[in-house]
């Protein structure tokens, strides 16, 4: 007897196996989709980046379609991990509406997994009168599990038949039969948050995507770009209520709350963060590299959690994308994220991190997360101090990134790409090293030395590229 199950209601352990599915299968993705999506652009003539002599110096012109690869990667990818895990489902204030789960009955070596629902903030098995379905010899039957006036579970097989069964400190009984079962039940881990805040995510993160890639085909001013983002933050917070609440520490006599001011902060952050990351997008790999080493960071730090299977899902479709845009399968097929790949991953990376230090469970402090952003922060602040200083546009390109300032002196893209990308790494271990061993307002005290240091030496770096032209 083979009991067919509902969408996102399998379960299935946590274990390399299944990590490895889930970045294999959005890694193939990633190339499917980019590969298709790059077609269709050179056949049409749609997003096609040109270069020029000043900021952009690829030989050819290159669709700006890598982003929208990534993007449908991963919605492939949730959709994957959906049907495939067993799931707790919240409400808009984080509590418990739904816990789905197997339990597998072992009868001498004949195997049926009759599935339940547990509800409320409990483990057990509740009452269900959900309908599902047997396959016996080809043909469907409906299957019943209810739990009668006893206390008992009822289940109604094909040909009118009804089993009834016991359950008590994890074990099964049939009562008819008097037969004992071994019960196992998913441990607390391994089921996969879907609340509010991810559908929310998920749903402006395609509505920014889809403005930006008008913005990449038509241009819309900096005012409009900025107007955009917000939107995309506030729709956010507006659907699911979540925002950054706290700064995570007291200082000076001030608890860190930011009670009504943080909704206008984390638009803010957000709105930040998406830039600073559009600001870095300038040469192959990148982006796309420091946002790959974002999401290892927290897929590391959420190892015992089914949280990081949601990081696996993005890690694979970054590496996809990657492997067109350092031109592995050649130049010719090679393609850019375009501002809609820059500010959907500038987005994702914001509202992961804000998830993954602002809530009730929290994995990091709101600090640590600030290392994790640190190089396109530090680049994304020290461009707007000194365009402030020499009286310039404070959002106008120019060729003052921490990219084009290596690359003016000097170094090759490829070596300009691997200093700031190891970099990031060891600013991402300093911040996660520090936020086990020291006060949060000490690591944000080192975070900003290290920011000064960083625009010293950008500086210094800057001089020195104008000294030898």
């Amino acid at each position: 007897m083979h009991i067919k199950r509902p969408a996102v209601k399998i379960y299935f352990l946590m274990d390399l196996s299944i990590s490895v599915n889930l970045f294999s299968t959005s890694f193939f993705a990633a190339i499917v989709f980019t590969g298709f999506l790059r077609t269709l652009s050179k056949k049409y003539n749609l997003l096609i980046d040109l270069p020029d002599r000043n900021r952009k110096f690829h030989d050819r012109p290159t669709p700006l379609v890598g982003g929208l690869g990534i993007h449908l990667a991963m919605l492939f990818g949730l959709f994957l991990l959906f049907i495939s895990v067993d799931s707790k489902i919240y409400d808009s204030d984080n509590n418990l509406l739904t816990l789905n789960s197997n339990i597998e009955i072992t009868d001498k070596g004949n195997n049926a997994n009759f599935e339940v629902s547990a509800t409320k903030k409990e483990l057990r098995i509740t009452e269900s009168l959900e309908a599902y379905e047997v396959m016996v010899d080809g043909v469907s039957y409906p299957l019943n599990i209810i739990q009668n006036s006893e206390g008992n579970f009822e289940v109604s097989l094909p040909g009118k038949k009804t089993k009834t069964f016991s359950y008590k400190n994890g074990t099964l009984i049939d009562l008819e039969e008097n037969d004992s079962f071994d019960v196992s039940r998913p441990e607390e881990k391994v089921y996969f948050p879907l609340n509010i805040t991810m559908f929310s995510i998920v749903l402006m993160a395609v509505f920014l995507q889809i403005m930006m890639i008008f913005n990449d085909a038509y241009g819309f001013n900096q005012l409009q770009r900025l107007l955009i983002q917000s939107l995309a933050s506030i729709g956010v917070i507006a659907i699911s209520g979540q925002y950054i609440t706290s700064i995570g520490f007291e200082l000076f006599g001030w608890d860190g709350n930011l009670g009504i001011f943080g909704a206008v902060f984390t638009v803010f952050a957000v709105t930040g963060i998406i830039n600073a990351f559009n600001m870095i997008d300038g040469i192959n790999g990148l982006c796309s590299g420091i946002s790959l080493i974002i999401f290892l960071s927290l897929c590391i730090i959420s190892l015992d959690s089914a949280i990081s299977y949601g990081s696996l899902i993005i890690i694979g479709s970054l590496v996809g994308f990657l492997v067109y845009n350092l031109g592995l399968f050649g130049k010719k097929r090679a393609v850019f994220l375009g501002d809609n790949g820059s500010n959907f991953l500038g987005f994702i990376v914001a509202w992961s991190c804000i998830n993954y230090s602002s809530n009730n469970d929290s994995l990091i402090s709101p600090v640590a997360a600030l290392w994790l952003v640190a190089i396109p922060l530090w680049d994304c602040v020290s461009l707007i101090i000194k365009r402030s200083i020499d009286g310039s546009n404070a959002f106008l390109g120019d060729r003052n990134h921490i990219h084009h300032v290596l690359l003016d002196n000097k170094l090759s893209g490829n070596k300009a790409l691997i200093i700031l990308l190891v970099a990031c790494f060891i600013f991402a271990c300093i911040g996660l090293q520090l936020d086990k061993i020291l006060d949060p307002r000490y690591s944000l005290l080192i975070f900003l030395l290290f920011g000064i240091l960083f625009y010293l030496l950008k500086n210094m770096l800057i001089l020195r590229a104008y000294s030898q032209r």
